[in-house]
């Protein structure tokens, strides 16, 4: 996966676009939805095997996980503990 410079700006932004289109979006896990039903539409049009889908849905998943922990452990000001396995990703927030 590439490396990604995440931001709460980039975040805003893109949940501002959901919204425009449903304001029901303004509720944090209709706007979820969203990005989780677009991140499949996009995984779907990719040219993968099932195989290759299900590795990158997983890996995916995986990572929602890592990012999730990451700035939870931020806001309880503890430092976020690296996850077990391979690493995929690298993500630097700003």
């Amino acid at each position: 996966m590439a490396e990604l410079s995440l931001s709460t700006e980039i975040v805003n932004k893109v949940l501002e676009v959901i919204k425009e289109h449903d304001s029901t979006s303004s509720d944090q896990l209709v706007a979820s939805q969203y990005l989780a039903a677009i991140i499949g539409f996009v995984v779907a049009k990719e040219n993968f095997s099932d195989e290759q889908r299900n590795d990158v849905i997983n890996e995916l998943s995986s990572f929602i996980r890592h990012v999730a922990d990451d700035i939870r452990g931020e806001s309880n000001g503890t430092s976020p503990v690296a996850p077990a396995g391979d690493s995929f990703g690298i993500w630097k927030p700003e």
